[in-house]
């Protein structure tokens, strides 16, 4: 199944923006919950603490950050951006995933632009499916020499070290994607040709191939370098994998750094529910100078001094043994 859909590919199958129509929002966080059933008891855990290592390595995930923020800025459309998906690529071949860069054009509000969808197969022993994903671009228009460490340099750092602990663990019993998202970032607002560009296609190929009834997961990840790491879920994640990621927090020791958020989020995630897959955002929304304040978000402030290797080290703990508990 996937075998097909992925040659299928190959052959070519936030934020900061105007409020959205097609979503009642105030920056990226959407007010009116959706597709959220209470959760009344189900989270509490008693129990052994911090399981044994993952493999996976933080300060090796730091480095991979370091060197993609090197290539910057990578707003969508540009040079830097597919210099930017030329090295993931890379990354994921020395890895021995299949790979393939997805290259497409789509609209925006400043004309056609194209956009490049880095993706990496690891395959199975099934046909379930757990896609893990991370935007790369940047904001347009904030600096020259826009770092974008935090948001989207931590989340990719992270999954190039996800995926080398996959591969090393190869072959599980779900197969994986590993996907780079182009074109997250809104340019003026959210919209059907503003933002999202790369999740929206990469849900549409899956489900138009046929693979969506062998998803189990969409694992989506973003701002989740803050040393002051505080993982709000927003509530428009599926409530299943809610409840598998606070679980897989418990295992490591590091619940108190997950809860759920008061709102839900416009991200990556969201073509993936819409297409019908569960899906869920791992994000920290709270990246500024205190506790509570977003004031680095899409600044010049969101530079790598901001990061912490103990923030990805628990990302990643977290994300490997959710995936573990699914398999």
């Amino acid at each position: 199944m996937f075998g097909s859909f992925f040659s299928n590919i190959s052959s070519g199958w936030k934020k900061n923006c105007a409020v959205a129509t097609f979503f009642p929002t105030i920056g990226k966080v959407i007010c009116a919950p959706m597709l959220w059933v209470p959760m009344v008891g189900i989270l509490l855990f008693t129990g052994c603490g911090k399981a044994g290592s993952s493999g996976f390595d933080g300060a090796k995930a730091f480095a991979e950050t370091e060197a993609l923020v090197a290539i910057r800025p990578r707003d969508s459309g540009t040079g830097g951006a597919r210099r930017a998906a030329v090295h993931l690529e890379g990354k994921l071949k020395a890895l021995d995933y299949k790979t393939t860069v997805d290259t497409f054009s789509e609209e925006t509000p400043s004309g056609k632009l194209f956009f490049n969808n880095v993706l990496g197969r690891l395959p199975g022993k099934t046909k379930r499916l757990i896609v893990i994903g991370s935007h790369f671009d940047t904001k347009a228009g904030i600096s020259p020499d826009f770092q974008g460490a935090n948001d989207s340099g931590s989340s990719s750092g992270v999954l190039l070290e996800l995926a080398r602990v996959l591969s090393e663990k190869a072959p599980l019993e779900t197969e994986f994607l590993i996907a780079f998202f182009d074109g997250e970032e809104c340019l003026a607002e959210y919209g059907p040709t503003d933002g999202l560009h790369g999740s929206r296609r990469l849900a549409r190929q899956i489900l138009e191939g046929g693979g969506a009834e062998h998803v189990e997961a969409v694992i989506i990840l973003d701002m989740i370098g803050d040393k002051d790491l505080n993982v709000t879920v927003p509530r428009n994640s599926s409530q299943e994998l809610v409840k598998e990621l606070f679980f897989a927090a418990h295992q490591q020791g590091a619940r108190p750094t997950f809860s759920l958020g008061k709102g839900s989020v416009l991200d990556d995630h969201v073509p993936f529910m819409l297409a019908g897959m569960p899906a869920i955002d791992v994000i920290d929304f709270d990246f500024g100078s205190e506790p509570g304040l977003n004031d680095y978000w899409h600044t010049e402030e969101d530079s790598l001094d901001k990061l912490s290797v103990e923030s990805l080290q628990t990302i990643g703990d977290t994300v490997l043994q959710m995936v573990e508990n699914l398999q």
